[in-house]
Parts: C-alpha cells; structure tokens; sequence
C-alpha cells in the first residue's frame, strides 16, 4: 500500500528529466554554497562547447570573464546577506574557446539531492544585444547629425499626406518646431508661399516613380522665417524589397543662396555700369577721333601758313636780316615743321583705330625692306647693319603691320644715329599661344625704370635736342597691335640699346591672360 505513490513520482522525476535535457535552451544547475556545476543539459553543452563532464569539473565562475565573475560573486555575497537576486538578469559569458556572449538567464533556487541549489535558463542574446547596439549607435548619430533628417512613411494616406515618423535634433534646432508638433504631419508643413512649385512637382514625380531625388527648397521656420536647404531624398527598402520609408537629409544652404543672391546682384550690376561706361567710352572715343581729325587738318592750313610766310620772309628779306633775326626766322621754321610732324602723327594715330582689317600671311621681309630703304635714302651717309628674318611670316593685317613696323624702324635708327657699328635686327619667334616680333638696336637704349610709360602719347624718355620727334610713334605701336589682338612691351639691358616686342596671337585663337603671359615666357 506503501508502493502505489512512489511509482507516479518516479515516472514524474523521468518526464522532467527528459524534459530538461530536450530543453533548446541552455539549462544547469549549480551549487549555491560551493558554485559547482551539479548538471548541465546537451543545449548548454552545444552553447558553452564544454561536455557536461567538463562542466561538473567547473563552477560557474569559469564561464564568467573576470570583470563579470567578480560581479557575480558580489550578488551572491549580497543574497547571502539577505538582499534577494534578481530572478532575471543579463551577463557576459565565455565559451571553452574564449568567445563571449551576451546572455539573459532566469534563475529558481531548488532541493537537488539534498543539496541546496539553484536552476539557470540562459539566453543567447548576443545578435539582439549588437542589434541593438548599432541601432543606438545610429540613432546617437542621427541625433547628433548637423544635417536635418527627416524620415516619412512611404505610401500616402487617404489626404494624400505622408506622415512623419522621425526627425532629429538638427531639425527641432533650426524649424522651431518640437517633434511632436511635427510627428504624424507632411512634410510640406515646412513649406511656403515662396516655395518653388516646379521643384516640388520634381519631388512628386519622384516619389511616383520611387526614385531618389535632389533639390534646392525654400522652406520656413515655425516663426515663418525662410531658409533654404540642399535635400537629397531616398526610398528605404525592408528585408523583403518593399519600399517602407522616404529618408530625407536636409543640409542648410541659407548662407550659401544669400551670398549667390548677392553676387548675381552684383554681377547685374556690374554689368550695367560695364556697358554704360562702354558707352561712354565708345563716344569718347569717337568725339575724340573726330576732334583729333577735325584739330589735325584744321592745323594744316595755319601751318602751311606759317611755314609759306617763313619761306618768303627768308626770301626776300634774309639777306637784311642779322644773325639774330635769321635765328629767329629759322626757329619759326622748325617749329613749324615739328608741329606738322605732330599733324601728321596724330593722323596716323586716327587712322590706326579706323582701318579695316583684312588679316592674312604677310613676309616680314618684304613688308619692311622698302621702310628700310626709305630712312637709308633718307641718310645716305649712315652704315647700319640691318638684319632680316629671312622666309618669316605673321598673320595680321598688312596695314596695321606697316604702321607697327614704320614706327618701330624709325624709332631704331633715331636712336642709333651716334652709334658708329649700328646694327637693327628685325626677328620673330613662335610660341605657345602665337608669335612675338622683335626689333631689337645697339642705341642709346632707355631707362627701364620707365618702360612702363614709352607707349603713352606724348611721353618721351630723352630730350627734344638729342634727337628729334612728336611722342607719338610708340602709342601708335600700341594701339596698331592693340587691333591685331596682340601687345607691345620694352626692354632695355644696360649697354645693350633697346628691344621693342610685339605679341601676335595665332589666327582664329581666343587668348585668355593666363596663356598670354605663358607665351610671353616662353618667348
């Protein structure tokens, strides 16, 4: 009568028992007082990567790094003190082969045998744990993010509104909105009056199309004050493809559109003052051509004048006259001539910025051998070596060309006349954007500390009576190149005379600045 109980709670202790080692879950007992493993189930065994004998050789410390086995033997001492344990409670453990986990375990204290005990279920949760930890770490960044980031259900609600369901910091701080004013609303709360319509229909068309797409938007604070910002927007996929969310990132560029704003006003108004000065320069220019011709042939009259009296005067009065007065008569005569000579300079001048262009290949030689012979007829009793690029050619009007190259001549043998060697080399060397001309004489050269002012009317660098002429011959140079797209500039080495070039620009080349001063270097 005794036996008939005993039987149902053996068959009892074996359900449990089976029960126990089919568990999926790590489960084992352990000893509260000495911390030995007393058992330990096939799926603790899989977990730890122990055998259950090796287990029972344990305690339950061994599974523990140190920093947690520490921890674990500060609870118990606490429970030993009459502080209860916490039946549920998250721990790292190590596997036979040093990896750690993240484990949750639930604990019941039991009778084992007699001894006092305890049960543990543990919890793998390492993968929820990291998940978890990236998405803190995402979120911190999010938060932390200067950009604005705002996040909205993919598929429209029955108003044809996107609800949001994110926005971070940076979008409280700089809208004035809290998130739970903005939570569950369209975005387009943010917008205005002022806000491009053609750009929100490209936001439209994209999100029809479930496409990512990027806009400049005009949007406005809480207090309604505008800014604009650089939003760039992106459908976001689930696990299975379906597009959940649109994810916006929002960069303020309200600094960057009121400095482009600025600057076309600017720019607009820049070029208004351009063309207006252009304007006025362009009938200053044509008041003074017309003055420089109308002073320049109304001067020929009274010159012819003078100069016809001074010629009749000497005539028939000069063998009266004493040296004195034939000195006198003499210096009207001159200056007279110097005068027409400055006429007639002016002229050339004029005419240099009225010629019409017709640029083709011109052989340097040809152009300047009859200049060359014209000033040696001129002075017959000169011996100058003349030097000649022999086959040269440059592409510019022939015209203009001459004018260059009559001043430029001229200019070399003036200022070689008290030179009893006088050489004047004529050359020309190709560079990178065209060709430079030179015209280079063994002179009397120039001070180079003033280069900068020999091709400004009327400037001149030696005096009226060492040699003779108007000041205008170089501006002419200037000007007359100035036309053919090209420029002129000077040197003088000490003792080595003077060097006159002349920059041409290869045909049909657009030169920036850049590439001019290259050439020049490279000339």
């Amino acid at each position: 009568m005794h036996d008939a109980p005993t039987r149902p709670a053996a068959e009892q202790e074996s359900s449990y028992r089976q029960l126990y080692l089919q568990m999926p879950l790590p489960c084992w007992v352990y000893d509260r007082r000495t911390l030995a493993f007393l058992d330990a189930n096939p799926a603790a065994e899989r977990l730890y990567g122990y055998s259950r004998a090796e287990l029972l050789a344990l305690d339950i410390s061994d599974i523990h790094p140190p920093a947690e086995a520490e921890r674990l033997r500060a609870l118990l001492a606490a429970r030993a003190e009459g502080e209860p344990l916490s039946e549920q409670s998250d721990w790292i453990h190590r596997t036979r082969s040093g990896v750690e986990l993240s484990v949750r375990v639930s604990a019941a204290d039991i009778d084992w045998g007699g001894r006092e005990a305890r049960i543990v279920v543990a919890t793998d949760v390492t993968q929820r744990s990291a998940v978890a930890t990236e998405i803190k770490l995402l979120y911190e960044c999010l938060e932390s993010a200067d950009d604005m980031i705002v996040v909205t259900q993919a598929d429209a609600n029955a108003d044809g509104d996107r609800p949001i369901v994110y926005v971070n910091a940076a979008v409280e701080r700089r809208t004035g909105y809290s998130r739970a004013a903005l939570l569950g609303r369209d975005p387009r709360v943010l917008q205005g009056p002022d806000t491009s319509l053609a750009e929100r229909a490209r936001i439209r068309d994209a999100l029809a199309k479930w496409q990512q797409v990027t806009v400049e938007l005009l949007n406005y604070t809480r207090s309604g004050e505008p800014y604009w910002v650089e939003m760039t927007i992106s459908p976001v996929a689930d696990e299975r493809g379906w597009f959940r969310y649109w994810f916006s990132v929002e960069r303020d560029i309200t600094e960057r559109k009121h400095a482009e704003q600025a600057l076309a006003l600017s720019r607009d108004a820049l070029e208004a003052r351009v063309s207006e000065r252009t304007q006025e320069l362009q009938h200053t220019v044509r008041d003074l051509e017309f003055f420089n011709r109308a002073i320049s042939h109304d001067l020929q009259n009274p010159l012819n004048g003078v100069r016809g009296f001074a010629e009749l005067l000497e005539k028939k009065h000069g063998p009266a006259m004493n040296d004195d007065g034939r000195r006198m008569l003499g210096l009207v005569r001159r200056s007279a001539d110097h005068m027409n000579h400055i006429v007639q300079d002016l002229l050339s001048l004029g005419r240099v910025a009225s010629m019409a262009l017709r640029p083709g290949s011109v052989d340097l030689a040809t152009l300047c051998q009859p200049i060359i012979d014209a000033l040696q007829n001129a002075q017959p009793q000169r011996q100058v070596q003349w030097v000649l690029p022999a086959g040269a050619t440059a592409h510019a009007d022939l015209q203009l060309l001459g004018v260059v190259f009559e001043n430029l001549l001229g200019n070399a043998w003036k200022y070689s006349a008290n030179v009893p060697a006088a050489r004047i080399e004529i050359s020309a060397q190709p560079c990178a954007a065209g060709q430079v001309l030179t015209v280079a004489d063994n002179g009397v050269g120039f001070d180079a500390a003033a280069a900068h002012a020999l091709f400004m009317p009327f400037q001149r660098l030696h005096a009226q009576s060492d040699f003779d002429g108007t000041g205008i011959g170089l501006a002419t140079v200037a000007r007359a190149v100035d036309r053919l797209r090209g420029w002129a500039w000077a040197e003088s080495p000490p003792g080595q005379g003077a060097r006159i070039h002349v920059f041409l620009p290869a045909p049909v080349m657009a030169i920036s600045d850049g590439d001019a001063t290259r050439a020049v270097q490279h000339a």
